[in-house]
């Protein structure tokens, strides 16, 4: 049998649409705050907004009727046919926002025109009818979201922790700062401030205000003018390209979106400047008639449809490649290409004269200056020289070891600090150096994960480094999961930490260290727990350890590496599957010579 919902229960369900979290609260109230002509808007929450959400700006205010009436759904000033649906450039539109959150939360609106001498405030919960009664206000609009979801329990219970929540209440914060340079913001939680951003005259200032001067040689401006749409902004340096996201940001006529596709353009002249899990950040802006766009197609309007998609798409592509093209970022050569032999490359030297073989030298390998019990000068007789040595054999990996082991293991060669050469009975083994690594440190961390005994290595100093705000909770929301991977790092303050030791294999000098911090709060954010995928974790640390302990190798170090890559279960391959060694056989080396 049908029935019609009763408004109390229909409320609900619609308020579900737009109110998901406490960041969806503020990013609702700060845009109409914009939308009235602010030029001041302060956000306060408590308890991550769960138990307050306050915000307060100077913008035009509203009269008594208004104050009731805002809380009827659909109630907009915005709309009033349906051809301005086609030219939407404000935020809110639908007149859903207060409706949907009164329908949530206990709600009271303090607000004032500055014609008025009085203001007016309401109050209401659960969808019941407002009643408005005068109070002295300032002039704007006061709101106090109280008590997110106390009549949705279930909606309350699996909200995040509250550090959890309070990045996603930064997020949306930022998502307006930016793109309104020419209004102040404030941003506190439980008191503490986490942003204040005056106004400033260029986007560019208030990009640095929010991410720190440091930001500032890493942005490359992109600038690029059609018929179709303009783009301007900046893009990131490929040197300064990160593993943790959150500094990629795309708005079009004003308004934040998100567009993987779009992203996939920004991202495509960077495939040989980068490594393939790094983000280069930007800061994007997209100006169209608002004829082309279809702003109305998620509810929480952070998804939007363009008429010329694919050709927008091509003109991204262009307008980034351009960019790096102007500051002269050229790809570099990929020595990890697909079909490639995964052994080093020899170039001839010189000042471009012809190469010159270097002569064939005959030496004794049994030779020992110190071993006074030698004969140097003695012929060696090859049928009864000794066997060559023969590494260790490891079950599972049959004749790789048996058939060519390693000959004359002290007779290592290090090439360009990346590969280690020694030679075999069929020929010559080549062994990455950094691939090697990192199956030996993902071996050693998914061991002491397991046993929850992580190896730490104290810095020479304690290193103190920046962070936005998202990434500074993200660091110290689960400090004995940090703790446990061997990392101590402790709230300096000011959305800075002091990092006093690393997991062992990590280089403890400063800028590496930032380097490491940033890699761990990518990891992090991939929400990957001790207890359900630990060597996921222990990769993504075996791989931030190999490529940031980057260094020349002398003849001892180079020996126990290869000593340390064969007594792993795993020598022959990364924990993601690539090769640590190949083996150049005499045949290849005859076809090449």
């Amino acid at each position: 049998m049908l029935q019609v919902l009763p408004p109390s229960i229909s409320n609900l369900i619609a308020a579900g649409e737009v109110v998901s979290r406490p960041a969806s609260v503020v990013k609702e109230l700060v845009e109409n705050a914009v939308d009235a002509g602010a030029k001041s808007v302060v956000v306060s929450v408590l308890d991550a907004g769960k138990t307050l959400i306050q915000v307060i700006d100077d913008g035009c205010g509203m009269s008594a009727d208004d104050a009731v009436l805002c809380f009827e759904r659909h109630a907009t000033s915005k709309i009033a046919t349906a051809e301005d649906l086609e030219r939407i450039m404000t935020y809110g539109f639908r007149g859903e926002a207060l409706a949907s959150i009164a329908a949530v939360a206990e709600v009271t609106l303090r607000t004032r025109r500055p014609e008025d001498e009085i203001g007016t405030m309401v109050e209401i919960s659960g969808s019941k009818p407002a009643k408005a009664q005068p109070v002295a206000a300032p002039s704007g609009t006061h709101l106090a979201i109280r008590n997110l979801f106390y009549n949705v329990p279930a909606r309350r219970k699996f909200l995040k922790s509250d550090n959890a929540e309070l990045r996603a209440i930064i997020q949306e914060f930022l998502r307006v700062a930016l793109i309104r340079p020419e209004v102040a913001f404030k941003l506190t939680s439980n008191g503490k401030e986490i942003h204040n951003l005056r106004p400033a005259t260029t986007r560019k200032k208030r990009i640095l205000d929010i991410y720190g001067m440091n930001l500032a040689k890493e942005l490359v401006e992109v600038n690029v003018d059609t018929t179709l749409v303009r783009i301007s902004g900046y893009i990131g340096n490929p040197e300064d390209a990160r593993k943790s996201t959150g500094n990629q940001f795309f708005f079009v006529n004003g308004r934040y979106f998100r567009s993987p596709f779009f992203h996939k353009a920004v991202c495509k002249p960077y495939e040989k400047l980068v490594p393939d899990d790094y983000t280069p950040a930007y800061f994007l802006f997209l100006e169209t008639e608002p004829e082309r766009v279809d702003v109305n197609i998620h509810p929480a309007k952070t998804e939007v449809k363009f008429e010329d998609e694919g050709m927008i798409f091509e003109i991204l592509v262009a307008a980034v490649r351009e960019a790096l093209g102007k500051n002269d970022f050229t790809p570099s050569i990929d020595f990890d290409m697909k079909g490639a032999p995964d052994i080093p490359v020899f170039t001839p030297h010189g000042n471009g004269g012809d190469w010159q073989r270097p002569p064939k030298i005959d030496y004794s390998p049994l030779f020992n200056p110190f071993d006074v019990q030698a004969e140097p000068t003695a012929p060696v007789n090859p049928e009864t020289r000794p066997a060559d040595p023969v590494v260790p054999q490891t079950p599972g990996y049959g004749r790789l070891f048996e058939e060519e082991s390693v000959a004359a293991l002290n007779s290592l060669i290090v090439l360009q600090r990346r590969y280690i050469v020694t030679p075999v009975k069929s020929g010559m083994m080549v062994i990455d150096i950094r691939r090697a690594r990192q199956r030996i440190y993902y071996e050693r961390y998914l061991e002491k994960l397991a046993e929850r005994q992580p190896v730490r290595q104290q810095t020479l100093f304690p290193v103190t480094v920046q962070l936005s705000a998202e990434d500074c909770l993200t660091v110290l929301e689960q400090p004995d999961l940090v703790a446990s991977l061997g990392f101590d790092i402790q709230d300096f303050g000011g959305n800075t930490v002091v990092v006093n030791a690393l997991p062992e294999g990590y280089p403890t000098s400063e800028e590496q260290v930032r380097v490491c911090i940033d890699q761990l709060i990518a990891a992090l954010r991939d929400d990957t727990s001790l207890d359900d995928q630990p060597h996921l974790l222990a990769a993504s640390m075996a791989a931030s350890a190999a490529a940031s302990g980057a260094g020349s190798l002398n003849a001892t170090e180079a020996q126990l590496l290869v000593d340390q890559l064969f007594a792993c279960r795993e020598p022959k391959l990364t924990p993601d599957g690539r090769r640590c060694m190949t083996i150049i056989t005499f045949e290849e080396l005859e076809k090449k010579l």
